[in-house]
């Protein structure tokens, strides 16, 4: 079967799989083929629909057969992958954190078992619907206050049928942004009340703005003449707005796929990337981007580069793997978190996301087993939506997970191995058995901390006879309530021993 549509060729022909490229090489990140792109490609591991314009769009919401079978590492010494709660029935595209609330968009219907149309919002212990939701894909979200910024594919949001492609939840019910925009959106980014938009629109408000525009609150203006092809990312820093996509020119003059505005004018960033840009971030005067590229500023810098202000850096070797593209970014300090479809990084393993701490890349656990499309960091928590239906090898994460890093110094100070005390089952649905040794010398206390370091449990077990016991926890707190999905830190301790141990608890 084939399909001859928009200037180019899909074939699933085994005489064409084994000659053509792969379609994922012409692909943006939402699934659309790059403006300008002819020739045939082969279309294994997507599926075809099609856009609110009727444009073709791939999509591979089930894990490819390329990725690494994984085993669940919840032990891992750098930190722990938690799934939030039964999380979404698809993909999920974009993800945002306000203090407890994390916000997910994507294709999905369904989170946490119930309906909940392309985005909802977790609350630390339950997903809930933003009213009756969108009608198409959401690919970007952005939170200021309590208005939560949508944009991708949809032309209704809510009840509201005059939506097009963006829209602003309040809480309650969901609003338009003037008459918003010509076609679809992938990027939000906002500052007071200014909030920056990119995508693949010609129109916002009315007016000309070329894949770039800017809403104030009350009606939409352009950045200039903005660029000549899609923009996939906006990031801010001050008054200067970076976009990264696969545009080759801004504001008239060359500027390969990220560009900056200073509120007047478009500059380059040197002489750019050699391909997509489909993520950015910035911290300081160093501005971190993520793509499909293999030279940044003429410079070998495989999927991942910083640029200081005045010139491009590789970032050790970079990502690799079958499809070495990066698609998200996430910076806090010298820190930089990137997700997408590699299974290397810096030469080692590390499926579809890893961290580079301004010297060297490490992998987080066992990672993802399909590629990740946007994290977001609460403190030292990193949320990560995308493809995947496993974090760290456990099997219920399905398209959105939490990475915990060990490193925050939130386990409580117990200085004895857990083969002391065990639990299980491991992770646990509604209840594990503790199982330990007792000296039958002093009286034991059972305490049970969350990842904040709160103590959230305590129960004096009495002074048991010498030997073997057990003890069934129902992943209650101390006041009887159900506690959140998450990693809990279980301890044990008498005058003359003490234990610990590590708990997930998935609702």
């Amino acid at each position: 079967m084939s399909f001859l549509t928009w200037g180019f060729l899909v074939s699933s022909s085994l005489a064409f799989a084994e000659t053509n490229p792969s379609l994922a090489t012409v692909l943006t990140p939402e699934g659309v083929i790059r403006e300008g792109i002819t020739g045939s490609f082969d279309p294994t591991g997507f599926r075809m629909s099609y856009g609110t314009g009727g444009e073709p769009l791939f999509v591979s919401d089930e894990p490819s057969n390329w990725e690494p079978m994984l085993s669940f590492d919840m032990q891992s010494t750098e930190g722990y992958w938690i799934p939030l709660g039964t999380c979404t029935n698809s993909s999920v595209r974009a993800v945002a954190v306000t203090g407890s609330d994390v916000y997910a968009g994507g294709m999905f219907t369904m989170a946490g078992g119930n309906p909940a149309n392309k985005i909802a919002r977790w609350d630390g212990d339950s997903w809930s619907p933003l009213g009756s939701g969108v009608n198409e894909s959401v690919n970007a979200i952005a939170v200021s206050g309590s208005n939560v910024y949508v944009g991708g594919w949809f032309t209704q949001a809510g009840d509201n049928p005059d939506i097009r492609f963006i829209a602003r939840w309040d809480g309650s019910s969901w609003s338009a942004l003037g008459s918003g925009v010509s076609n679809r959106v992938y990027a939000i980014a906002v500052t007071g009340s200014d909030v920056y938009i990119g995508g693949y629109f010609t129109q916002a408000g009315g007016i000309s703005a070329n894949r770039i525009a800017r809403w104030d609150g009350s009606s939409w203006s352009a950045l200039g003449s903005g660029v000549n092809s899609t923009v996939s990312t906006i990031a801010l820093s001050g008054s200067d707005v970076y976009v990264g996509g696969v545009f080759t020119q801004a504001g008239g003059n060359p500027a390969n796929r990220i560009a900056r505005w200073d509120g007047t004018s478009w500059h380059a960033l040197g002489s750019g990337l050699n391909d997509g840009c489909f993520a950015i971030d910035v911290s300081g005067s160093d501005v971190y981007v993520g793509g499909s590229f293999t030279q940044a500023g003429g410079i070998s810098a495989n999927g991942i580069a910083r640029w200081n202000g005045s010139s491009w850096h590789a970032m050790g070797s970079g990502v690799g793997g079958v499809y070495p593209y990066v698609y998200t970014l996430a910076v806090t300090g010298s820190n930089v978190y990137a997700g997408g479809s590699f299974t290397l990084a810096g030469g080692i393993t590390a499926n579809c996301i890893a961290l580079w701490d301004g010297t060297s890349w490490s992998a987080l656990g066992s990672g993802l087993n399909n590629s990740a499309r946007s994290i977001a960091l609460s403190g030292s928590n990193l949320f990560v939506g995308g493809i995947f239906s496993q974090a760290g090898g456990n099997p219920a994460a399905y398209y959105i997970a939490c990475w915990i890093a060990e490193s925050t110094g939130i386990e409580p100070a117990i200085s004895s191995s857990s083969s002391l005390l065990q639990a299980s089952p491991n992770p646990m649905t509604i209840g594990t058995t503790l199982s330990f040794l007792s000296s039958g010398l002093s009286s034991l206390t059972l305490l049970i901390y969350d990842t904040a370091g709160r103590l959230v449990k305590t129960q004096d077990l009495g002074t048991l006879p010498v030997g073997s016991h057990s003890h069934y926890w129902d992943g209650r707190d101390g006041s009887g309530s159900a506690l959140a999905s998450g990693v809990y830190f279980v301890s044990l301790s008498s005058t003359e021993q003490q234990a610990s141990t590590r708990v997930v608890l998935v609702r």
